[in-house]
């Protein structure tokens, strides 16, 4: 990947800088808005990591311009604990992630491996049916997480004629992180509190933790149901898991009395800004949501 990292502290952008460029991706640095601006142009890059608080053009000035280039690049901004309606500001904005500084690797790595995987698969043909003609149609998937990216390709190219590019981007993310939960938290049955303890000791022991329940035979041959849905007016996709389901009502409630951004509650809060809207049915292993035409 291409990764343009702004950042006005010193360790902070020498930190981010070593850390990608230790897993083989190309890098630039900014030490304000204003110069991450222009190298943004320059660099046409992949994926961005932003602080929010910076001279002469802050993150949130930075993200607008950005975004008025209609660049489909991945951004994630960073500010300090206790400044997180900056960061909130910066979803709104359409920023695609947020982390608390300071920046860890435990937080960091599992990022950059999933948006990595997102972007290597993201122009990956799928096949010679032609989707984009598609108005209603259903698949499934097995719990292998390295399948979504080409489901998730699939599910898009039917929007091509309904959805703008740039809204075609946002529900491939959206619909990545959701095919994702529904596999980890709905299938496996892998809770938040599991997955927090193997983001904590790297990578591989979330992918050893996900073997270790696919393996276990009542999900083994667990599956994820999506439907698509082409109307006048929005696309549509219900996406269904095999798993017990969660209590919904009172775990969104509880989201709305705390900080969004808690980990419990980003994964939510994050896809909501993908689509226009996102409401679970029934005991919560169905989740639906819409984007308009």
């Amino acid at each position: 990947m291409k990764i343009l990292i702004v950042e006005d502290d010193f360790a902070s952008r020498t930190f981010l800088k070593e850390t990608m460029e230790s897993r083989g991706h190309e890098t630039r640095v900014a030490e304000d808005g204003l110069e991450g601006l222009n190298a943004f142009k320059e660099f046409q890059p992949d994926l961005v990591f932003s602080d929010i608080n910076m001279p002469k053009m802050d993150g949130l000035e930075m993200l607008k311009e950005i975004r008025k280039e209609g660049k489909n690049s991945i951004i994630v901004m960073s500010t300090a604990y206790g400044c997180e309606e900056y960061a909130i500001q910066a979803i709104k904005l359409r920023a695609n992630n947020y982390l608390r500084k300071p920046i860890r690797h435990n937080e960091l790595l599992p990022l950059l491996n999933k948006y990595s995987l997102f972007l290597e698969n993201k122009t990956s043909k799928p096949g010679n049916i032609s989707w984009d003609t598609r108005q209603n149609f259903s698949l499934s998937l097995t719990n292998e997480v390295e399948l979504i990216p080409d489901t998730v390709n699939l599910l898009v190219k039917a929007t091509s004629k309904a959805l703008a590019e740039h809204h075609q981007f946002d529900v491939r993310l959206g619909l990545s992180e959701l095919l994702i939960n529904s596999i980890e938290y709905g299938n496996l049955e892998i809770s938040s509190e599991e997955k927090k303890i193997a983001f904590g000791e790297g990578i591989k022991k979330l992918e050893d933790l996900r073997k270790t329940q696919m393996a276990k035979p009542d999900f083994s041959y667990r599956q994820v149901k999506v439907v698509y849905s082409l109307s006048d007016t929005l696309c549509e996709w219900v996406i269904t898991d095999q798993g017990k389901g969660f209590d919904w009502q009172n775990h969104l409630k509880e989201c709305e009395n705390s900080n969004p951004l808690d980990m419990e509650c980003k994964g939510i809060f994050l896809s909501r800004f993908h689509f226009d809207t996102l409401s679970y049915v029934g005991n919560g292993n169905v989740v639906r949501v819409t984007k308009l035409r």
